[in-house]
């Protein structure tokens, strides 16, 4: 059973509320987006050292692989 609220300003503070908590969570996804492209980036910047250590690895191993005669 509900009962009316005694508050005539009930859908004020029920807007209000709504707009608050709204600001918070945009807040929070603003907050996570950036996170998340921080970590991007450093994961970017990892794959770039592994691609140039597997480049320098492969111009370092060339030149010794065995020449196979057939």
């Amino acid at each position: 059973m509900m009962f009316p609220t005694f508050d005539m300003q009930g859908q004020k503070r029920s807007a209000v509320y709504h707009a608050v908590r709204l600001a918070t969570l945009h807040d929070r996804v603003v907050k996570r987006m950036d996170k998340v492209c921080c970590l991007a980036d450093e994961v970017e910047k990892a794959a770039a050292v592994l691609v140039e250590a597997t480049h320098q690895s492969a111009a370092f191993d060339l030149p010794f692989r065995p020449v196979r005669k057939f």
